[in-house]
């Protein structure tokens, strides 16, 4: 195949597209350095947005642009008829990106809607609780999503805009004062090993079992740190597989707060509660901290929604999830949907976690 740009046609809409992977570099960190290496300042496997006032989300090895007043919410889903009682305030009411994940709780309710239009939003949500938004799914993916083909559908002023790129198909749900954007939102849209903030499409942390990371380091030899990502991934998804599920990344005094609290938790980690299940499980999902300073980097693993094994693992040390080092990495699509309660109470003061079922070995 060539590797000039090519022309997307989706509907009667035109897009320049650049090749996929077009601008994006491998490696697993700043200008494709490993854990442990040093790397020079700046830079990471995907470029940044092309113009102010859009910004970079990735799911998988998919990144895309998106403008930066779409902000992450969570998409009414199957059981939006339980949150709506008559406020249709419940849901966004402005055009967002879904920060919904793979693991959310869902009651089973038979929402109805009654209407016979094509339900291009999914759910079965009415037309009156959309908004224009951007979700993502894996392919393949459980409940059939992943074949619902690329190109737009229109129905009575809304469209439907789906792209797959690698292993990830992107959804752009939008009325017509917003096909612009849907347009350059999908035509954006490209396959890349390493995202905007250094997390790779896939790591080891994904073999789960509580895996240590492979480049052992001590985090409390760290004086200081330029700035901490959030690499959040799914332990369902194979090694070798893109797994990635959302990346934010903590700068400035954010992430040097971040650092003084992993340092003062107490060694042995947890909250754990062995005896409320059984011992060959553990989480759904798992973050990857890359923490950078003058060049280097060094990954610690991040266990949270088990029964046992939690806390912060720098390879030497197991430090123990406190309010003050592990509330701080839940923002935009970096979601903690559920799993146990004693982990989640830490991470989440003050809310009740919904319970996901646990991967088994």
């Amino acid at each position: 195949m060539g590797t000039g740009p090519a022309a997307l046609v989706i509907g009667s809409i035109a897009l320049a597209c650049g090749p996929a992977g077009g601008d994006v570099t491998g490696g697993h960190g700043p200008e494709g350095a490993a854990p442990g290496e040093r790397a020079a300042p700046g830079g990471h496997g995907a470029a940044e947005a092309s113009e102010p006032g859009w910004r970079l989300e990735s799911f998988r090895d998919l990144v895309v642009e998106v403008p930066a007043s779409w902000e992450p919410a969570p998409a009414p889903g199957g059981d939006w008829c339980a949150a709506v009682e008559g406020r249709p305030e419940a849901f966004p009411d402005k055009p967002y990106v879904d920060s919904r994940g793979p693991y959310r709780a869902e009651m089973a309710l038979g929402c109805f809607s009654g209407e016979e239009e094509p339900d291009l939003h999914g759910g079965g949500v009415p037309r009156e609780y959309w908004s224009p938004h951007v979700w993502f799914a894996a392919t393949p993916a459980a409940g059939g999503i992943e074949k619902v083909p690329d190109g737009r559908v229109s129905s009575n002023g809304w469209s439907r805009l789906v792209r797959t790129v690698g292993s990830a198909k992107v959804f752009v749900l939008t009325d017509e004062a917003h096909l612009d954007e849907a347009g350059r939102i999908i035509a954006s849209a490209r396959q890349a090993e390493v995202d905007h903030h250094g997390c790779a499409a896939s790591s080891p942390i994904q073999a789960g079992g509580f895996v240590r990371p492979p480049a052992p380091f001590d985090v409390a030899q760290l004086d200081a740190v330029d700035t901490i990502a959030v690499c959040h991934y799914d332990l369902n998804s194979p090694v070798g597989s893109p797994g990635l599920l959302a990346s934010r990344e903590l700068g400035g005094a954010e992430a040097t707060a971040l650092l003084a609290a992993i340092n003062a938790a107490p060694v042995g980690g947890g909250p754990d509660t062995p005896d409320t299940c059984a011992k060959n499980t553990w989480g759904n999902t798992g973050i990857v901290l890359r923490l950078t300073t003058g060049g280097s980097v060094h990954e610690a693993y991040v266990y949270f929604d088990s029964c046992f094994g939690n806390g912060i693992d720098d390879g030497t040390t197991l430090r123990a999830l406190t309010t003050d080092n592990c509330a701080p990495l839940w923002s935009g699509r970096v979601v903690h949907w559920g799993g146990s309660a004693a982990p989640f109470r830490v991470c989440h003061p003050g809310s009740v976690p919904a319970v996901n079922p646990t991967k088994t070995s």
